[in-house]
């Protein structure tokens, strides 16, 4: 039961951080940027957007893998599903209390707050070890099948090609910004951080 609880508190986490980051229009993280982009150009919900990106690359996952695990699917789905409700939520939040208006300087700082806050949902569902988001999988197996430069490349790549896509329509580029570089630059030691105090309490 502790284990369940550590995660939906990942959860909300990654979901506050995420979407903090994404209200500021500072620079998220690649993958919620290129969704970010996608929700514009498609003009879907926010968690319309994360639940269909998120189902088509469970869809991914499932060909890489070569074969469909029920186990596997069902705990994909129960973080995907509270993820992209949250997301919508707090998105919501956080335009209400204004900080999508606020001054650039201000933003930005949330911006970094809000990547602190997603990299320490991140380390937590980490500590966890039983539910993932799809991308968290797929790196996993694409790490499996190549390696880990190629996946390093995949995941900056493909998002700023799928970003690049949306501008077409979109006529702007919405999520993508100096955030997005430092907190590519800095997820590594910041997740170690989070999970060197973390592991002393995720006895389960």
């Amino acid at each position: 039961m502790r284990r369940y609880s550590f995660l939906a508190l990942a959860i909300i986490l990654n979901s506050i951080g995420h979407s903090m980051t994404i209200v500021t229009n500072m620079g998220s993280m690649p993958w919620p940027a290129s969704i970010v982009n996608i929700m514009h150009m498609m003009n879907w919900t926010m968690t319309e957007t994360i639940f269909t990106e998120g189902l088509f690359v469970i869809g991914l996952n499932i060909l890489l893998v070569g074969e469909f695990v029920p186990k596997e699917f069902a705990w994909e789905l129960t973080f995907l599903i509270p993820y992209s409700v949250f997301m919508q939520l707090f998105a919501d939040l956080w335009r209400c209390c204004g900080i999508d208006t606020m001054h650039i300087l201000i933003r930005f700082a949330f911006d970094l707050l809000g990547l602190v806050i997603a990299f320490a949902g991140y380390a937590l569902y980490q500590q966890c070890d039983c539910c993932y988001h799809p991308h968290d999988k797929l790196t996993v197996f694409l790490k499996r099948r190549a390696n880990v430069k190629f996946t390093k490349y995949f995941n900056i790549i493909l998002p700023v090609i799928i970003i690049l896509l949306c501008t077409i329509k979109n006529r702007t580029v919405y999520a993508f910004n100096l955030g997005t570089l430092i907190g590519f630059i800095g997820q590594g030691r910041v997740v170690s951080f989070w999970q060197e105090r973390l592991e002393p309490r995720c006895h389960f």
